[in-house]
């Protein structure tokens, strides 16, 4: 299979995925009226925080972009500390000479 074929496929597998994920949680749409209750009443804090009514929704959405912004710090540290296993490898392998293996060990 030529390699633009096999991109356009995998692609088109995506799009189906996504498709079909999109239909089962939100069959009438994102941005639909019944999605957007669904998704304030899950964003909606519980007592004693839901008090008074004007400022629930607003904590709501506070705590929603609040664990936004964690799940970007979390993802950075995660691609810092990578960057920097990789980088110790890359120094004990071409500066002190060490070679790691990770491979199966043989049985004898």
């Amino acid at each position: 299979m030529l390699p633009e074929l096999w991109w356009q496929a995998l692609i088109d597998g995506v799009r189906d995925a996504w498709n079909s994920f999109g239909d089962t949680v939100a069959p009438e749409g994102v941005f639909s009226r019944d999605s957007l209750e669904r998704l304030l009443r899950v964003s909606y804090p519980v007592a004693p925080f839901n008090r008074p009514e004007v400022m629930a929704p607003l904590l709501g959405l506070a705590g929603v972009l609040l664990s936004i912004v964690l799940a970007g710090v979390a993802v950075s540290s995660l691609l810092s500390m990578v960057a920097a296993l990789l980088a110790l490898g890359l120094l004990l392998s071409r500066f002190f000479g060490v070679t790691l293996e990770l491979g199966a060990v043989a049985a004898s």
